[in-house]
């Protein structure tokens, strides 16, 4: 490897370096070094939770050393990582309360750090896992309602040494937004992903046009949105062309330099989409011999909680949340910036009806109560034990299968399962949807999937990166990166691979 000083002397240099996602799903964080700009940024900051469960099992780390030895965090090494983690910041759950730990960080600064922000795609926990972790003095740059999710997950979730967002610096942005930081230009575009929200990013680098595509599809219903970036992308090439002086070279257009392309599914397709789910839904609705429907989904993946939601108000059923998914989905719906987001809405919505949780106590808990009292619509509540003579058919939104819900499930009813939940390695610590199936045939329960993934399948990927052209294929967010050297042979396109899993990857852009 060279010395830093020996590169820093090289204009325009650009170092990409890996420090996780890379031969992996999820994780995603990329150190990126612009030494012709003198920049050094993040991009995404996550964990992978594959690794994580075999390490965790089921207990919450609690200390910085934990997740450093397990190798599931970057170490801090050389001077572009040097004080990446938070000095005064780190909360640990064992040791003291969360209003503390507030307290004891009070008006604490962080030592200096050489990197000028973190940009963060969506808000799924494999991308942001890690930001509580992060120096005070770093930016965190995210979209409006990616910052939404976040702290409304932060809110409804116990206080952990990964939910201590305090003192955190956000630097928030929508679509159409350009993020100006010392010379360079950093585009976000909105994408379509199984979250609200997702954004790639195009950076405008000393080394010409890097993007990252971040988690993205082309099956859903926001799919011109992940056309939107490629459009964008041609327009910065194009306008790049026509301000070349020498007549010859307007007459070719510049390359992306650099694309880096999740490929979660590179390996596997299947033919799906949002709409599919809706047309399969309702034709299952239409024909339904069952009383009562439990479905599973993850609680951020806004389109399917639309759906089922609307499929319960068209048949006329009753759709049953908890009062943690209510009070993240009432946050969401307040000032809610997306049309899309207005709908479900919780106030509004009488078809939905929201199940205590009697199990534990949340200061949040009072502001759903508050808002169903004051609006005359506390016979929204109900109990757990009203499950088992409910009357009427309904929708049970669930994330797993606890015994306050399985004793309470209606014995004399006929009752079926939907799995509808997005790839488990995404977001949650461990997919226990089987254990739900083998655990509700005990009631004779049978069991149904119906789905469609948040990432893209193998054709559109291969469109997607030979829309962009560049002239580097830099593959991230896959267990199979070596596809990608097969697809694009004889493209023209080179792909970086690495051949260790265990140190850094990094890839130098002239």
């Amino acid at each position: 490897m060279q010395e830093e000083s020996t590169i820093k002397d090289i204009e325009g240099r650009v170092r990409l370096t890996f420090l996780g996602g890379f031969n992996e799903i999820g994780g995603n964080c990329i150190l990126l070094e612009d030494f012709g700009l003198d920049i050094t940024l993040l991009i995404d900051f996550g964990v992978n939770f594959k690794r994580f469960h075999e390490v965790f099992d089921r207990e919450e780390p609690s200390t910085l050393e934990e997740l450093l030895t397990a190798r599931l965090i970057p170490r801090p090494r050389g001077e572009a990582l040097k004080n990446l983690y938070t000095e005064h910041y780190l909360y640990n759950h064992e040791k003291m309360k969360r209003h503390q730990k507030v307290n004891q960080c009070k008006d604490k600064i962080d030592p200096s750090t050489a990197i000028n922000g973190a940009f963060i795609s969506h808000a799924h926990r494999d991308h942001y896992y890690c930001l509580p972790l992060l120096n005070r003095n770093i930016p965190i740059y995210t979209g409006a309602v990616t910052h939404k999710i976040i702290i409304a997950n932060y809110d409804s979730r116990a206080f952990r040494m990964d939910n201590f967002y305090n003192g955190l610096k956000w630097k928030l942005f929508i679509t159409g937004d350009v993020v100006s930081i010392k010379g360079m230009e950093v585009i976000p575009v909105h994408v379509d992903h199984s979250i609200p929200a997702a954004y790639g990013f195009i950076f405008k680098t000393s080394a010409g046009i890097l993007i990252y595509s971040g988690d993205f599809r082309m099956h859903g219903p926001l799919s011109y949105m992940t056309g939107d970036l490629i459009s964008k992308a041609r327009r910065l090439l194009n306008a790049q062309s026509s301000q070349g002086n020498d007549a010859s070279a307007s007459k070719s257009v510049p390359r992306v330099k650099a694309l880096i392309c999740e490929g979660t599914h590179i390996h596997k397709g299947a033919i799906e989409s949002e709409a599919m789910v809706k047309t399969q839904l309702n034709t299952l609705f239409k024909k339904m011999p069952f009383d009562y429907v439990l479905v599973k989904y993850e609680r951020v993946d806004w389109d399917r909680f639309r759906t089922f939601s609307t499929i319960a108000k068209k048949f006329k059923w009753k759709y049953l949340i908890s009062e943690k998914d209510a009070y993240f989905y009432y946050r969401l719906n307040k000032n809610a910036r997306y049309a899309t987001m207005k709908n479900p809405h919780i106030k509004k919505d009488d078809h939905i009806y929201i199940v205590k949780d009697k199990m534990r106590k949340f200061p949040w808990k009072d502001t759903i109560n508050a808002m169903l009292e004051k609006n005359n619509k506390t016979w929204r509540y109900l109990d757990h034990d009203q499950l088992k003579d409910l009357g009427g058919k309904f929708i049970l939104y669930i994330t797993s299968m606890p015994d306050y819900i399985f004793n309470n499930l209606p014995k004399d009813l006929n009752g079926v399962f939907i799995s509808s939940n997005i790839d488990p390695y995404v977001e949650n610590f461990r997919d226990n949807t089987r254990s739900i199936e083998k655990r509700l045939l005990k009631l004779r329960v049978p069991s149904y999937r119906v789905h469609a993934s948040g990432h893209a399948k193998p054709h559109d990927i291969y469109t997607y990166v030979m829309e962009l052209n560049p002239e580097l294929l830099i593959p991230i967010h896959t267990e199979h990166p070596e596809i990608f050297d097969k697809l694009f042979t004889g493209k023209g396109i080179n792909v970086a691979l690495s051949s260790s899993d265990n140190e850094p990857f990094q890839v130098d852009l002239e």
